[in-house]
């Protein structure tokens, strides 16, 4: 089970960063899933619509490619087919990684006033977002629809961005509620909203374990989002997690109530929570 201290803090609920420095990023992207249905999920989305999962902007090119160095060297991606041991193009290195590893991969790259933007990468399990939307823009612009953050967290997170060391890893956690237990939210899906008629078997906690590593030579920031789908009738089992859950959840504004959407499903799911229904 997921360390549900990492993902809840002890506290009112508000916009956090909550980085904490890890030895290094192999791990994170080390295969878990021993059945292989998360990497045949995401070969099913790039076969189908790449599109729409993968995008590359000339700024991350070199991302691209050191990161499949990195991953070859890791024993994550071999060589080519034939064996001459040439790098891949940077679409090529890509689509590999967005093959070999269960994470998906976003590269930030700082522009002429070290502004980070979005400059490419592999979602095939978005959390309501589109790559496609997001590209070329800068962080502020990315985080543009969630409310109150740039102006709580928006200087910070360019600063922390900005002053990354070179190879530093830092990882943290995000998380959500839906009423599916799918990986893929791409916006495109058509899917059911949590509502006051919700019971527990309807909720699942969306866990996005997060990582950003400062890539040495390229200057591009790789940032690493591994999904973890949990019922949430499993993390009520936990009674400590469950309650800093409802503390968040009974704190946090309207408005981010509504962002995580929660507007009309906040009551039932205090309820739920706390054991009342």
């Amino acid at each position: 089970m997921p360390d549900w201290t990492r993902s809840f803090p002890d506290a009112d609920h508000r916009w956090v960063m909550a980085l904490r420095p890890v030895d290094d990023a192999r791990d994170f992207f080390a295969a878990q899933d021993a059945t292989g249905a998360m990497l045949g999920e995401r070969a099913r989305w790039l076969a189908e619509e790449e599109q729409k999962y993968a995008a590359l902007l000339p700024e991350a090119e070199a991302a691209a490619v050191e990161t499949w160095e990195m991953a070859r060297a890791w024993g994550h991606v071999c060589d080519d087919d034939d064996g001459d041991g040439h790098v891949p193009s940077p679409m090529q290195a890509m689509l590999r990684l967005g093959h070999a590893w269960e994470p998906d991969l976003v590269w930030m790259h700082p522009d002429e006033t070290g502004t980070h933007r979005l400059a490419g990468g592999v979602v095939c399990f978005p959390s309501s977002w589109a790559l496609r939307e997001k590209l070329g823009r800068m962080m502020a612009e990315v985080h543009g629809p969630v409310p109150a953050l740039n102006g709580e967290l928006g200087r910070q997170i360019d600063t922390f961005l900005q002053r990354m060391a070179p190879g530093a890893v830092w990882r943290r956690e995000n998380w959500s509620l839906s009423r599916d237990g799918e990986l893929n939210h791409h916006p495109s899906h058509q899917r059911l909203k949590l509502d006051a008629g919700i019971t527990v078997h309807d909720v699942w906690l969306r866990l996005e374990h997060q990582l950003l590593m400062k890539l040495p030579n390229s200057g591009s920031v790789l940032f690493g989002i591994r999904i973890e789908v949990v019922p949430l009738g499993e993390l009520m089992r936990d009674e400590e997690a469950a309650a800093r859950l409802a503390r968040l959840v009974a704190t946090m504004s309207e408005e981010a109530a509504a962002y995580k959407g929660l507007a009309t499903a906040r009551g039932a799911l205090l309820g739920m929570l706390r054991g009342e229904s």
